[in-house]
């Protein structure tokens, strides 16, 4: 899909953020509001 500017992707950026993520002990999600927009946050354990 289209960014909000139009640019081009492949869809693979949140599938690394999550796996990256998830392999470092941490956690990822979103919350989402319709006409607002979305926002994602992520935690990671303090080495």
């Amino acid at each position: 899909s289209k960014g909000t500017a139009s640019e081009a992707g492949t869809g693979l950026g949140l599938v690394l953020c999550r796996e990256f993520v998830e392999v470092n002990g941490g956690q990822i999600w979103l919350e989402s509001e319709l006409g607002i927009g979305t926002t994602f946050y992520f935690t990671l354990p303090v080495v």
